[in-house]
């Protein structure tokens, strides 16, 4: 794997920085956001759109571990609070890095923090990624990261959609380049466990596209992530029949994933079918 590509500079000694701060503090993480989805796409020597931006999901007993978190990396590492956002730190070379804690520190699927700006994140779905999507990656520098799986991204994504449409249509094409590109990301894992969407005995089998095979293995692996909680499972259902049934073609969500894949609304109508599929 070829590091370069993500660990460069100040991303680099950012991540470092973290890294030695949750271990001294005991707390466990995972990443998520921009920078889980580059790993899996360096793994097969794909690129997609760059960020400045990191984001990892902290697991927290309480408020007061939180803050103290944040009082260390301002402290010890030279962070600086935003007006903006009070989950985000910026690093002493600029980077902004989104802290978003889950745990025993949530109520009612929220976290609501003292500070400025924005105060209060969703983080449903963030318990069950930490517990059934993530996956433990070793990076050339000896360092290891525990890493939000390529469905783990998918659903959060449909969340933080779902939660703010008119801010997150990014999340929309996001998802669209994910399944258009995971065939290729995730080929091995696809034929050793999910074989059986290869039967060429049943006719609909045999005329779908990669692209609505990935979109059901994703659908599959959605429903393992979701584990036990049939709240969230209806939730993630619910979101993509919404952008089937109720909106069809015309959905904010469709159309972005039109724009990204400059491919029709019908195809894309097709992948989240089969997603569904996937789901149930």
């Amino acid at each position: 794997m070829n590091w370069d590509n993500i660990l460069e500079g100040d991303l680099r000694d950012t991540l470092d920085a973290l890294q030695e701060v949750f271990k001294v503090m005991g707390i466990d993480y995972y990443l998520i956001g921009a920078v889980a989805r580059e790993i899996w796409y360096v793994r097969a020597k794909k690129s997609f759109r760059k960020t400045k931006d990191i984001d990892f999901a902290v697991l927290v007993g309480n408020h007061q571990q939180y803050e103290e978190l944040r009082t260390f990396l301002k402290d010890r590492k030279g962070f600086q609070d935003t007006k903006s956002n009070s989950f985000v730190l910026i690093t002493p070379s600029g980077l902004q890095v989104d802290i978003l804690p889950f745990g025993g520190i949530e109520m009612d699927n929220g976290v609501h923090v003292e500070g400025v700006g924005l105060t209060y994140i969703n983080v449903n779905g963030f318990m069950e990624v930490y517990t059934e999507g993530t996956e433990s990656v070793m990076i050339e520098t000896g360092h290891q990261f525990n890493v939000a799986t390529l469905p783990s991204i998918v659903l959060l994504k449909l969340i933080a959609f779902d939660d703010r449409p008119e801010l997150r249509t990014k999340d929309a094409r996001d998802i669209a380049n994910l399944i258009n590109n995971y065939f290729d990301l995730q080929a091995d894992f696809i034929y050793e466990y999910h074989a059986d969407l290869f039967s060429m005995d049943n006719e609909e089998l045999a005329e779908q596209s990669l692209e609505e095979i990935s979109a059901n293995v994703i659908g599959r692996e959605l429903k393992k992530i979701t584990g036990k909680n049939s709240v969230l499972l209806e939730r993630i259902k619910g979101i993509i029949e919404k952008n089937l049934s109720q909106e069809g073609p015309q959905s904010l969500f469709v159309s972005q994933m039109v724009k990204e894949t400059n491919l029709t609304a019908s195809v894309m109508i097709k992948w989240l079918r089969k997603m569904l599929m996937g789901l149930e």
